[in-house]
């Protein structure tokens, strides 16, 4: 099996956690606390983004994926910015908050059986599904077709990816908030969520 996909996925993983990293040192000094503020920020402005996409009307399901049922911190962190980001938007509303689950021992770089029905089903009266998890490195044909079939729109937060950029190119993904590969170096000295988020990060859009 091809391992180049990993390695670029592994890498992209490393050098945000870097530029979390950098921006929790110069944060906090030598405080040994983890500062999930930038991820927090993350999260309020998939909201905003999603927000907009919608035109500030309908509702919203969040689906957070989950390995063995664990989720992180920084999951956490960006469900709670992403509640407060939809808040003020004062048109659009949290419907539910899901979790999908999925198996550490699974292959990383794929989707098991059933995973994008599952997402698309989670959306389910809803306007848009936002997607807050690992996205493959191939799907087959039959999971962009059921994808291609939600009637919520399919938000997605994660890693850039060339599958991530055909199905935005496409419009099977409407909106994408992900890592660029590799993000810029960090700037000297103090770093705010903000600066972190835009350099970490860019917003792909259907056109």
């Amino acid at each position: 099996m091809d391992k180049k996909p990993l390695l670029l996925a592994l890498v992209a993983v490393l050098a945000i956690a870097g530029s979390v990293f950098h921006l929790v040192r110069s944060d906090s000094g030598d405080s040994a606390g983890v500062n999930v503020k930038p991820f927090e920020y993350l999260g309020s402005m998939v909201a905003t983004e999603t927000a907009t996409l919608l035109n500030n009307s309908g509702t919203v399901v969040l689906v957070v994926e989950t390995m063995d049922g664990l989720k992180g911190p920084n999951v956490e962190a960006q469900v709670k910015g992403f509640k407060a980001g939809l808040a003020k938007s004062k048109g659009v509303t949290l419907k539910e908050v899901k979790e999908l689950s999925r198996s550490m021992s699974e292959d990383p770089r794929l989707w098991p059986a059933q995973h994008a029905a599952q997402l698309v089903g989670m959306g389910a009266g809803a306007k848009a599904v936002v997607y807050l998890g690992s996205f493959p490195e191939a799907l087959p044909p039959n999971d962009i077709a059921t994808l291609k079939g939600s009637p919520a729109g399919l938000v997605v937060v994660g890693t850039k990816s060339p599958m991530v950029q055909t199905l935005v190119n496409s419009g099977v993904i409407r909106l994408a908030v992900v890592g660029r590969i590799p993000p810029p170096p960090p700037p000297g000295g103090l770093e705010s969520p903000p600066q972190w988020y835009a350099r970490v990060y860019e917003v792909l859009k259907a056109k």
